[in-house]
């Protein structure tokens, strides 16, 4: 089985590589681990545009550059934005969660010096121990979470997961002017669409060939390739309201979770002030903490939803590899 950080056996090895807590719920350089990536062999990193490349150059066929269909290219360019950025933030959730329960393991032994000097009750070492448990929980299911997310970018994408840069890039809104251009963009972008286009060319052209008298439709010909292209056209824009409601909901979520990890952290910024002069208890400074690394992943989780939202309007527009620059 891989490990946490992919050819590394045993969730134990992460705790041993993480040195300093991670305080910032945005993307940031992580020497430490690149380091460690370098000492153990890892294969070559990639962002997330290298793994899109890579499933471009997948779905093209033959040597000639054209895709096999543009809506299929544009489906496995959201899958694999989908994978990587689950991937990412199952990694930042993991990392998150095992840096407090090391700051929760270093407050024990200051409570344990305490008792010691009797300074602290015992009742103080009881309820961190119950609140360590509560940590080690977290640990659990966000360690799970990375190697089902690990599984998942490796069977799409045949990567292994210490390949993939840490910190993707983070969510920015889209204009709405340019959600208004990738709603007009989806009505030719639906296959439906284009197809009823297609037939309506051919038959022209069919027409043209076999008498000059014929070249237009009949009426009843052209009432149905009308009726049909307006069924397209209406599912084309309920497809991409629904997306688009999807991206509003998914940024509007986004804002309330940035806003709520900014409380949190002030709070724990006072709890911890308190708890180092005596004024407050031990179990308000972990709990603390542990509401604040729980509202930072889910931060980070609707960051990352976010930006699968933003993306699934570009792919119902087929416009996913302008997006990312993929050549």
């Amino acid at each position: 089985m891989l490990g946490v950080f992919g050819n590394v056996e045993g969730k134990g090895a992460v705790r041993a590589w993480v040195q300093e807590p991670v305080e910032s719920v945005k993307p940031s350089a992580t020497a430490s681990l690149a380091s460690a990536f370098a000492a153990i062999g890892a294969p070559t990193r990639m962002t997330l545009g290298d793994v899109l490349q890579h499933i471009r150059q997948r779905e093209l066929l033959g040597a000639n550059g054209i895709p096999v269909d543009p809506w299929r290219l544009n489906e496995q360019l959201l899958a694999g934005v989908t994978a990587c950025h689950g991937l990412d933030v199952a990694r930042r959730q993991l990392l998150n969660t095992l840096n407090t329960r090391k700051k929760l393991e270093n407050v024990s032994h200051i409570v344990g010096a305490r008792v010691a000097a009797g300074l602290s009750r015992s009742a103080e070492q009881r309820q961190l121990a119950e609140l360590l448990a509560t940590s080690g929980r977290l640990v659990e299911a966000a360690s799970e979470a990375w190697e089902n997310a690990s599984r998942h970018f490796t069977r799409l994408t045949r990567f292994l997961p210490s390949q993939l840069v840490d910190g993707l890039e983070g969510f920015v809104p889209v204009d709405p002017a340019e959600v208004d251009r990738l709603a007009q963009a989806s009505l030719l972008a639906c296959p439906n669409t284009q197809a009823q286009l297609k037939q309506l060319a051919l038959e022209g052209a069919r027409r043209r060939d076999a008498s000059p008298d014929l070249v237009a439709p009949t009426a009843d010909e052209l009432s149905a390739w009308i009726f049909r292209l307006q069924q397209s056209r209406g599912q084309a824009v309920s497809r991409f309201s629904q997306a688009r409601e999807a991206y509003l909901q998914a940024e509007m979520a986004w804002g309330l979770a940035r806003t709520r990890v900014k409380r949190a952290r002030s709070a724990r910024q006072i709890a911890e002030a308190q708890f180092r002069v005596g004024v407050r208890g031990v179990a308000e400074f972990a709990q603390a903490l542990i509401d604040l690394v729980q509202l930072r992943n889910e931060f980070l989780q609707r960051e990352s939803d976010a930006c699968v939202a933003r993306s699934a309007m570009y792919a119902l527009a087929l416009q996913l590899p302008e997006q990312f620059g993929l050549r």
